[in-house]
């Protein structure tokens, strides 16, 4: 089993624990605009939070246009590298750019401006004490001497974030502990030119999810969160499994939730059917990997909570999935990353699927519900029903019925 991967660190009002989380006290929760009822707002003062705006837009990297990385290697007087720094890099590029570009199609264009050679940090590895969940001092030492190295021959000035892929040997092998993580929202350092390092993605090692822990970690620099469970590493089947890269980036199913997509701005308004008055309501949702169309019915249940209904396919970034059909889940903006901020309805909970895909982890990889399939909430009177699918656009056609209001609210 693989090891829980390091929390992604947000900015730091609040410093905890060594190797916890470090937070915002965020802005007083509001209603969604009245355009947009079920974009629901991001919750004040949790990490990384699944709602809308809230957090200084100065925190997280834009995800849409051109999105410009640069790219960095290291190794240390106690660990070289044991290939050159281009053969490391090939592991990440062109793939992480290319799977952006499926995952928003095609409206995120990433960038990435690697110094294809390996700078040598000035003390050993085993120096800087980096461990799974290492802290904001370690993280802040590793980077100041970065730039002790670096910064006269490198510019670091014009870009949305930094890439860090460390030497794989530095540390111990991915699955005995995942150390990859994204710091942002704080600067670790400051260049001789003012440029400040406050979104930055460190990879380590050689993880068994290839290019797409970068693609993960990167998330975090957009400002998503872990749907992982931190505290309960195998507890992690019961949320989101394989179904979005920010869960289990290893997993069969390697695109993200037509929520994510929404909040990154990949998915206009238009495009997600916001279900809030009584009564029943025929939806055709094509595809989250495809672009164009309807991608989601959003049903809000109060200020923090929405069920929301997708349709997936083995397509784009979800190619080797292990089924498809439609997918119902639960998010919440009152939770904070890694502790289960989306839940996923299993269509199928007395079985697994994909055995091959992970020694665990893989009871919700038959989540989907297919043709006469049906969810239901009896306690808020709600009921998603799968009518059927679209061999032309390989869409689904779902009903929704709520027999009463679920959210009166603006």
């Amino acid at each position: 089993m693989r090891g829980p991967r390091a929390l992604a660190v947000v900015a730091t009002v609040l410093l905890l624990a060594a190797g916890s989380t470090a937070v915002t006290e965020g802005v007083p929760a509001a209603a969604p605009p009245a355009d947009r009822p079920c974009a629901l707002r991001a919750a004040p003062g949790v990490t990384m939070s699944e709602g809308f705006g809230g957090a200084d837009g100065r925190q997280f990297a834009r995800a849409t246009g051109e999105v410009r990385a640069l790219t960095l290697l290291v190794d240390f007087p106690d660990k070289h590298a044991p290939y050159s720094a281009a053969e490391r890099y090939s592991e990440f590029f062109p793939a992480v750019r290319h799977w952006f570009y499926r995952a928003s199609y095609g409206k995120l264009r990433y960038v990435s401006t690697p110094v294809l050679r390996y700078i040598r940090m000035p003390k050993p590895f085993q120096s800087y004490g980096i461990g799974r969940g290492y802290g904001w001092r370690k993280h802040t030492a590793m980077m100041r001497d970065l730039l002790r190295v670096a910064d006269r021959r490198i510019d670091f000035s014009g870009y949305d974030l930094v890439n860090v892929l460390v030497t794989p040997n530095a540390g111990p092998p991915a699955e005995q502990a995942v150390l990859s993580v994204t710091w942002t929202g704080a600067s670790a350092a400051t260049t001789d030119d003012g440029t400040s390092l406050d979104r930055v993605s460190l990879v380590y090692g050689h993880d068994q999810s290839g290019a797409r822990v970068l693609s993960h970690e990167n998330g975090h620099a957009f400002g998503l969160p872990d749907l992982y469970s931190v505290e309960d590493f195998g507890h992690t089947d019961t949320l989101a499994g394989q179904w979005d890269s920010m869960s289990l980036d290893w997993g069969l199913q390697g695109d993200l939730f037509a929520w994510h997509k929404w909040r990154l701005g990949w998915l206009d308004d238009w495009q997600v059917v916001c279900v809030r008055d009584p009564g029943a309501r025929s939806v055709h949702l094509t595809p989250v990997e495809v672009p164009g169309g309807r991608k989601a019915a959003v049903i809000p249940l109060g200020r923090t909570r929405a069920y929301v209904v997708e349709a997936r396919a083995t397509r784009g970034n979800d190619s080797e999935a292990c089924r498809e059909g439609v997918l119902v889940y639960q998010v919440r903006t009152d939770v904070d990353s890694g502790h289960g901020p989306v839940t996923v309805e299993d269509a199928h909970p007395r079985t697994t699927a994909c055995e091959y895909s992970s020694a665990t982890f893989n009871a919700l990889n038959d989540a989907p519900f297919s043709s006469g399939g049906r969810f239901t909430d009896r306690a808020r009177g709600l009921t998603v029903e799968v009518l059927g699918r679209d061999p032309d656009d390989e869409g689904w056609t779902v009903r929704i019925t709520t027999s009463r209001p679920l959210w009166d609210g603006p």
